[in-house]
């Protein structure tokens, strides 16, 4: 293995690192995909930033795509949960180093820090050279990394790492001296060869013994050595300088120890593991989860039995069916227009529509038995928001003023997720407003999903296609939060419901005229 072999490895995160503009705080709120990402904490800056930033680029989809499904082999996850363990390790040993008081303490944390991240990458080497050839599917990430790794453990500097840590940790642990205690007086003098007489009282005392002792020995206490032992430490190194003096001079040459690519990685490989432990539950529930195909030139939608990610755990640790439904877009088609009663999930269909295309552009599995969705630049949302009084626009000024700033930004790679609009204006207003908005996305030609009173806009163009949001057949007054794609003529709902009270125009005619003949028959 060359050092030339591993100059590709960049990131686990991405080959290219070609990405888009980072989504707006907003358009995570309203997707409620903030409350996914929330799981990252602020120690992870790359994955932080990675859920935050969309790619660009198809075979960067391709290879988190592939970084995922690889790390769904238990094995492999194992492996880097490991590695992570192990990296934790070193930076605790290093923060030690950091916040030590006393001389030879930093020497000997760092010296820790420096075996544990030997004995770290090792192990992590033969993990990940025996797993990764195993994989039921090739992952470009996971071989260029085990590339990386393999290359960083044969090479001169690595290996000079290892054999210094190693044999100064064995010259170290290896002294003697006699420690003399007297009332409150310690004295430190050289090793005389004396007999050890802790063996000789375990010797003494063996015929006693009915089974091994437990430990009850003290840990170190974290944040180091306090004076007396640090005092001792000094007295054993005047005994011994010259080990001690190795130590300075290897703490001193060693201070960057860690590969940068290995370091970034612990970090960068949170974002894989925090988004399948979301999904875990919600797969261990029975709902499917699929790897879509992405396209960067084709703006088509087919999403088969797909879920809002952020409400199917709240019904789920309810014990309440999570409703699916499918999304398509093709040919011409781009804007959704979705109508119907409410409280019908028509918000969270759209929401859906915008989670879809914002994990997809992120490389991660998406909810769904299968899919294939458009690689936009990125997601824009307009949700009704609560009007804030100190801003002195009203609620319908700024929504245009919302509307303006994503006219602004967007482009024909765009996805636009509208939820509501005008709601708070008249019908004429609402139907004016709403109709300029789906025109200029049309003129676009991004993708978008407007939900609306205003079902008429459903056949504004072709490009619009209407979805109606479903109630049971024989009670109107019950959703089933399903989705149809079918005309909205804004009246079969109200039909449906007046005839359960039994009042359309029939039902109170034939009412009139039977109470009519009844008069008649008196």
């Amino acid at each position: 293995m060359t050092a030339a072999e591993t100059d590709h490895f960049e990131s686990i995160l991405a080959r290219n690192a070609a990405t888009g503009p980072a989504a707006a705080d907003e358009t995570l709120h309203d997707l409620a995909l903030d409350q996914v990402f929330a799981r990252v904490g602020a120690d992870s800056p790359y994955s932080s930033a990675a859920f935050r930033t969309p790619l660009s680029d198809e075979t960067d989809v391709e290879y988190r795509q592939g970084v995922f499904h690889a790390l769904e082999d238990a094995r492999l996850r194992a492996i880097v949960e490991t590695f992570l363990s192990g990296m934790g390790e070193c930076v605790r040993a290093d923060e030690e180093t950091a916040n030590a008081h006393y001389r030879y303490g930093l020497e000997l944390w760092h010296l820790t820090a420096v075996a544990g991240y030997v004995a770290t990458v090792e192990a992590f080497h033969a993990g990940l050279s025996e797993t990764v050839p195993q994989l039921e599917r090739s992952s470009t990430g996971w071989e260029l990394l085990a590339q990386h790794v393999a290359a960083h453990r044969s090479s001169s500097g690595f290996e000079a790492l290892r054999d210094e840590a190693t044999r100064l940790r064995q010259r170290i642990a290896a002294l003697e001296y006699n420690a003399l205690i007297r009332g409150g007086k310690v004295t430190i003098a050289p090793f005389d060869d004396e007999p050890d007489l802790g063996q000789s009282v375990a010797a003494t005392f063996a015929r006693f013994r009915q089974g091994e002792a437990g430990n009850y020995s003290e840990p170190v206490r974290a944040g180091g050595m306090d004076h007396v032992q640090a005092w001792m430490l000094e007295l054993v190194a005047k005994l011994h300088p010259e080990p001690f003096a190795e130590l300075a001079r290897f703490t001193a040459a060693s201070r960057d120890y860690r590969d940068a690519a290995l370091t970034s990685f612990a970090d960068e490989v949170r974002f894989y593991l925090v988004y399948l432990d979301y999904l875990a539950p919600l797969r261990n529930a029975g709902l499917p989860v699929c790897y879509p195909v992405v396209s960067a030139s084709s703006k088509e939608l087919a999403a088969t039995d797909t879920w809002d990610v952020v409400l199917a755990p709240q019904l789920v640790a309810r014990e309440q069916p999570v409703i699916t439904n499918d999304l398509t877009l093709t040919g011409a088609e781009r804007i959704l227009v979705i109508s119907g009663p409410n409280q019908g999930g028509k918000t969270t269909a759209a929401r859906t529509f915008g989670q879809l295309h914002y994990l997809a552009g992120i490389g991660c599995p998406i909810p769904g038995e299968k899919a294939k969705v458009f690689l936009c630049d990125r997601v824009l949302t307009v949700f009704e928001r609560e009007e804030r009084l100190d801003a002195g626009k009203g609620r319908l000024g700024a929504e245009i003023e919302r509307l303006h700033d994503v006219f602004q930004t967007a482009t024909e790679r765009t996805v636009i997720v509208i939820n509501e609009a005008f709601a708070s204006t008249a019908l004429h207003d609402a139907r004016i407003l709403t109709r300029d908005v789906l025109e200029r996305i049309s003129g676009l030609d991004a993708l978008a999903v407007c939900v609306t009173f205003v079902d008429e806009l459903s056949r504004l163009n072709d490009k619009t296609v209407s979805m109606v949001s479903a109630v049971d057949l024989t009670d109107p007054a019950v959703r089933t939060f399903r989705l149809e794609r079918r005309r909205a003529d804004g009246l079969a709902y109200a039909r449906a419901l007046a005839a359960k009270h039994g009042l359309t125009l029939e039902q109170i005619a034939q009412r009139l005229s039977d109470h009519a003949e009844a008069g008649t028959a008196r």
